[in-house]
């Protein structure tokens, strides 16, 4: 699976994702594109065939973002902010979810 991480995103997930199996997990930060806007990053992910993994609620949108019209969006709520809580949430996340068998 290929995997797009926002720049929200602590880029540390890319080894945790990757670790699960044969994943490309590419990143807003080291695309060099931080400050792309929502539409743009959604196109993106689009072109590339990638699941985004976000912070941004704006991506819950189902007007600008219909079932069906993307490969996938991870959007993370973690209960606190910061760095920890953020691999924390995504590592129960990964016990819970098979990326390999989805």
């Amino acid at each position: 699976m290929k995997f797009k991480l926002d720049e929200n995103v602590p880029f540390s997930l890319k080894k945790l994702v990757e670790s699960t199996g044969d994943h490309q997990v590419d990143s807003v930060f080291h695309e060099k594109k931080t400050g792309i806007d929502d539409q743009s990053l959604f196109k993106d992910c689009l072109t590339e065939q990638r699941i985004l993994i976000t912070l941004d609620n704006d991506f819950y949108n189902s007007i600008m973002h219909p079932r069906g019209s993307f490969y996938g969006i991870i959007i993370l709520r973690p209960p606190t902010r910061g760095k920890k809580a953020v691999i924390s949430l995504f590592s129960h996340f990964l016990k819970s979810y098979n990326l390999e068998n989805p």
